[in-house]
Order: structure tokens, then sequence, then C-alpha cells
């Protein structure tokens, strides 16, 4: 799969990786995990600290789990 980048999407990257250097290898992560795993979601719950984790089958969305930020790190560390 082919990824391209928005100059936002760069601009915001590069601004983060200036404030704190140890994000830079976990941003590249997460975007080597989305290249593997394409079906594989993660949407923020707006304003708490849960995620929905999603995947996609066939045609369909399946929502997996409800977690918060600290189970989805402890369950993601290995990815």
């Amino acid at each position: 799969m082919q990824i391209s980048y928005k100059d936002k999407y760069i601009k915001d990257k590069i601004k983060l990786i200036s404030k704190n250097h140890l994000l830079e290898n976990r941003i590249n992560q997460t975007e080597e995990l989305f290249q593997k795993d394409k079906n594989r979601y993660s949407i923020s719950v707006i304003n708490t600290q849960y995620r929905i984790l999603a995947t996609i089958c066939e045609d369909r969305a399946v929502f997996l789990m409800l977690v918060n930020h600290k189970v989805y790190d402890r369950i993601n560390k290995n990815c």
C-alpha cells in the first residue's frame, strides 16, 4: 500500500518531534503498523481517555474493544 502525506501532516510531525525527540520513533512505528495491518483502526472517544479499537471485515466495521489509553498502550506494545 502506498501512503501519501499532506503538507499539514508533515508540518505537524516535524513540530511534535522538535518538542519531543522520543516521539519520532513512536510516530514511525505507528505508521509502519498501519502499513502492516490496513484493517486495524483506533478511534479516540471525544474528550476522554478512551479509544475504540476496530477492524474492517469485508464491508463491515467491527468494533472490538473500548479501552483507556493505558490499556491500549499495553496491548499494542509489541505489535
